[in-house]
């Protein structure tokens, strides 16, 4: 208690003087009065100091005492000036810097000899190992600022004219009458801890413009190391990555030309200029400084372009600025990440600005700090900072848009999260129109949103045909109830009539999910469900409700093969967050096998060239109306989840292991009058391989078979992916020409596998339409192996990447597949983006939740 009140007094007593700060703010330009944005201003032999704003502006905080306050830009000479603070003022210094003059004092040219940069370059190359490896452990304090704004806009999108008074939407908070402006901004302040490969980031204050809890960017962008063989800027913008400058190969790739030489500090920096020796490969170019004897990167100035692999950016300029902590020990002062993007008229450009202080390398850091496999964390209070902290903490002064955007968003943010407007959102979304019949279905909402009934459309299966029910309407409505914050009741009903066969089915599920308000993807969900429904034999196949009436009709082709069955089951799902996932299932079937009554189509009316009803390669299958009694367990674990703590709730991370997954499926005899009798199983693994200049590699591999199958019909059979249409099914989970139930099985032991190499640039470059248009290549193989007398090979290769821009969505392929018989299969498949092909086809990949075949 006395050692408490001990310190509250001294701290009452020093607090006054901890306030006396005076404030040392300015502009920065050329000696022909142009702003030099983004300069660097710090005390000389500390790490202390700020960067200058997009319009030259700078503003830093001191403590009463003097300083010798340096500041530097690319490209122009370091100046200096002596200041006293006295105490709490605020002083006004402009710094006019002097381009930079260059020697050339140990330099002699003679012709056709190796220019000058060459040896030094090979010399920052021999070095290279040691500055990566120099820091072990690092720790600094971070001021970061994103800004993305609109630097044009079209008049119109696809002949319409975009309305005047919609710049809010168009040009952000900062917009004025052009309807162009700030589009998104936030600020954060923040400490970054490494040692090794273990990193800790806390987030102390953030500021996002136009939403109060907003969080910013969780994870601030990393120092971009050029002494890295394969550098990857903006949080890994490319998969390939790009090759430094000083890499150990980059003589190989670039350039240089000597540019001169300037002393700065006692130190003598190299200018050099690099330059790509090919177009089309993965390189910078620009300006890169070296500090001379110290074979260290003072500062740089790179950009990389379409030329360079960039894909969904026009340009991304990285520029740095070094200081030095110590003798041949350089440190990370500021770091801007310039991109630019131009679509379909729309222009945005941006900036990703970080400025370090406070740095320390290698000092001793506690094994606390990255504790609980956190990698960033938010203090409680990080986005309930007011403007007073901001105005004081923020050490680069907002521009006139962004004070702009700050007062507009949040004035906005106040309106539309009012009850009023959410109301009336509420009420023009709950009303009806036709559009809600064709596609989208039918939307409503109690008021706060508390409960919503949706429904299905046509464009949704609402009506289907097919040779066993005929034409068949198939509506569906979903509710959803939220009990509490993270706690909802769900139902869904669906309800079917054939009127080839008149058979009228109807099924629901109601189930309870509980969400952890403290744990993002933390829940837990259990329900049952019962009814008679049409499924079908296969829950893997391609064919969808749509595709199948349009085969159908057009092409007179019956591929949807269906059972009736009366069901009645109960489920539990938990995903524990932490990488690891079960789903337990239960219940009882009475499965009833259907015939086709209708063979109207638009091709052909010859009953002779429909396809019975079981497909033909089960035809000496058992398979009669019968009772299962089924269970179901599944589990899968990805190890190695790191985490993000956000002010309210933590988040996972994915890491960098493999997906490791299991199946047991058990038939249940006698309970019931059940005939089942079967134990199925499955194991495999899956992940993606970043292998940087050289693509990607993802694999998908698994095995598995019948420990027991006295009483196996067809829908329990091993059914794989199967695939006949033209549009790709699934990668990595299906095989793209395998005919329609041909390989399901029921065998002990099969092995399937698949692998994927997409070069993402690799090799393509070298042709020139192709690494004009941006078109990758990719090639793999599908496999599955029961024995030498029963298996199935295909092999492709596509085109990936295919589309403009940010709709690069397409993919196409050819595929060949060979099987156990000597059969050769050829074929085309168009992929399409996962979140186009869901809308088709209702297949989805990595859902988080369990599917409805119904």
């Amino acid at each position: 208690m006395f050692k408490n009140k001990f310190t509250l007094f001294f701290l009452l007593i020093l607090a006054p003087y901890a306030l006396l700060a005076g404030v040392l703010k300015g502009k920065v330009t050329d000696r022909k009065g142009e702003p030099l944005p983004y300069a660097t201003i710090y005390i000389k032999g500390t790490t202390t100091g700020t960067t200058a704003n997009a319009d030259a502006n700078y503003s830093i905080v001191l403590q009463p005492g003097t300083y010798n306050v340096l500041c530097q830009y690319i490209g122009f000479q370091q100046l200096s000036f002596n200041i006293t603070i006295k105490g709490n003022e605020e002083l006004v210094h402009n710094f006019s810097l002097q381009e930079q003059s260059l020697q050339m004092n140990n330099v002699v040219v003679k012709a056709n000899a190796e220019d000058p940069a060459y040896p030094i370059i090979r010399k920052t190359i021999k070095k290279r190992k040691f500055h990566q490896d120099q820091v072990h452990a690092f720790q600094t304090s971070i001021y970061m600022k994103a800004v993305l704004r609109n630097s044009s806009m079209p008049e119109k999108i696809l002949g319409i004219k975009i309305p005047t008074e919609e710049v809010t939407g168009a040009g952000g908070g900062g917009a004025d009458s052009s309807k162009l402006g700030v589009l998104y901004l936030s600020e954060q302040e923040a400490e970054y801890y490494a040692d090794g490969k273990k990193e800790r980031t806390i987030i102390r204050g953030v500021k996002q413009s136009g939403d109060p809890k907003g969080v910013g960017i969780s994870r601030v962008p990393p120092v971009v190391s050029f002494y890295d063989n394969n550098v990857n800027p903006l949080w890994n913008i490319s998969e390939r990555g790009f090759i430094s400058p000083i890499s150990d190969g980059a003589m190989n790739y670039y350039k240089y030309h000597y540019e001169g030489e300037f002393i700065q500090d006692g130190y003598t920096i190299n200018k050099i200029s690099v330059t790509p020796k090919r177009d089309y490969e993965p390189l910078f170019y620009g300006t890169i400084y070296i500090v001379d004897k110290d074979w260290a990167v003072h500062s740089l100035d790179l950009t990389l372009t379409k030329k360079s692999g960039l894909d969904l950016l026009d340009t991304l300029k990285v520029v740095q600025t070094y200081i030095p902590l110590k003798k041949d020990t350089w440190v990370i002062k500021s770091q801007v990440q310039y991109i630019q993007l131009s679509l379909i008229g729309f222009g945005i450009n941006g900036n990703f600005l970080a400025v370090y202080d406070n740095q320390q390398v290698n000092g001793k850091i506690p094994d606390s700090m990255f504790a609980g496999k956190i990698v960033s964390s938010y203090l409680s209070e990080a986005n309930d900072k007011d403007s007073a902290y901001w105005n004081s903490a923020r050490i680069i002064p907002l521009e006139k848009d962004e004070v702009q955007d700050y007062h507009k968003r949040d004035s906005i943010y106040t309106l539309e999260n009012s009850p009023g407007y959410l109301d009336s959102i509420r009420r023009r979304r709950n009303r009806f129109t036709v559009g809600d019949v064709i596609n989208g279905g039918y939307y409503h909402a109690t008021k706060n949103n508390k409960s919503v009934i949706t429904t299905n459309s046509l464009l949704q299966g609402m009506v289907t045909y097919n040779n066993v029910e005929g034409l068949a309407v198939t509506p569906k409505v979903w509710y959803e109830h939220e009990v509490d914050t993270g706690k909802t009741l769900s139902a869904v009903m669906a309800i079917r009539y054939g009127f080839g066969n008149t058979h009228l089915n109807a099924i629901s599920r109601i189930s309870y999910l509980q969400k952890d308000r403290a744990w993002l993807s933390r829940y837990w969900e259990t329900g049952v469900e019962g009814g008679k429904y049409i499924h079908q034999y296969n829950p893997h196949s391609s064919v969808t409700q749509l595709y199948n009436t349009i085969a159908a009709l057009c092409y007179g082709k019956n591929f949807l093969k269906i059972y009736e069955s009366y069901r009645a089951a109960g489920f539990f799902n938990r995903n524990f967050g932490s990488g690891l996932r079960i789903g337990l299932k239960a219940g009882f079937e009475q499965r009833i096998p259907l015939s086709n009554t209708t063979f109207y189509t638009w091709a052909n009316n010859d009953p002779e060239k429909w396809t019975d009803n079981v497909p033909a390669p089960l035809q000496g299958q058992v398979w009669e109306q019968h009772n299962a009694v089924l269970a179901h367990i599944s589990v899968s674990y990805r190890p190695g989840t790191r985490y993000v703590q956000y002010p309210k709730f933590k988040s996972p991370i994915r890491s960098k292991w493999p997906l490791f997954y299991a199946v047991y499926d058990k038939g249940v005899p006698g309970i019931l009058n059940s005939k089942t009798d079967f134990d199925k199983w499955r194991f495999g693994l899956n992940d993606y391989l970043n292998m940087k200049l050289f693509g990607s590699l993802q694999y998908n591999i698994a095995s598995g078979g019948f420990l027991n199958k006295n009483y196996v019909s067809l829908p329990d059979m091993m059914h794989i992916a199967d695939n006949q249409l033209l549009v790709a099914s699934p990668y990595l989970m299906s095989f793209q020409l395998a005919p329609y139930y041909l390989f399901s099985n029921t065998a002990s032991l099969y092995g399937e596998g698949h692998v994927e190499w997409n070069l993402n640039g690799f090799l393509t470059n070298k042709v020139p339409l192709l690494r004009k248009l941006g078109w990758t290549l990719v090639a793999g193989n599908n496999t599955l192996y029961i024995d030498r007398n029963n298996y199935y090979t295909e092999a492709f290769v596509g085109i990936d990447n295919i589309g403009f821009k940010l709709f690069k969505l397409l993919r196409l392929d050819l595929v060949r597949g060979w099987d156990a018989t000597g059969q050769v299969r050829t074929g085309f498949r168009l992929g399409i983006n996962d979140a186009i092909l869901t809308g088709l086809t209702g297949i989805s990949i990595g859902n988080d939740k369990e599917k409805f075949n119904w």
